[in-house]
């Protein structure tokens, strides 16, 4: 803010108001994931969520899962201010589960079809 300051750019309104949201929990909540702003740009929530899981599924080890994902946060681009933390709600991750995924269409856009046929015609 104090660069902001000396060159005089105006960035708007900062708000110090946090938002709150109170829920019950229940035996169904597994965790809690809060991350920095950084994190939640390359992840989804359900991506995180999902990414989360799998970790805690595999070694139940709420440290190490919150490295892991701080480390493919940096793989999938973000580059300062990580923070992660993940809060676990039971002793024991939940059983995993496979759940079977419909066939991914994928499709290629105009310029990314004329970009592929220049490298490969070379």
């Amino acid at each position: 803010m104090k660069v902001l300051k000396e060159t005089g750019t105006h960035m708007g309104q900062r708000i110090s108001e946090p938002k709150v949201k109170l829920i019950t929990l229940t035996k169904e909540e597994e965790f809690l994931i809060t991350g920095s702003d950084e994190i939640w740009d390359v992840f989804r929530n359900q991506n995180a969520v999902d990414f989360v899981r799998r970790r805690l599924q595999e070694h139940n080890d709420v440290k190490w899962c919150c490295k892991e994902m701080i480390e493919e946060a940096i793989k999938r681009g973000a580059m300062d201010n990580l923070a992660v933390v993940v809060v676990c709600f039971q002793a024991k991750p939940l059983p995993y589960v496979v759940v079977q995924r419909g066939r991914v269409m994928r499709s290629i856009s105009a310029k990314g079809l004329l970009n592929l046929k220049f490298h490969l015609e070379g």
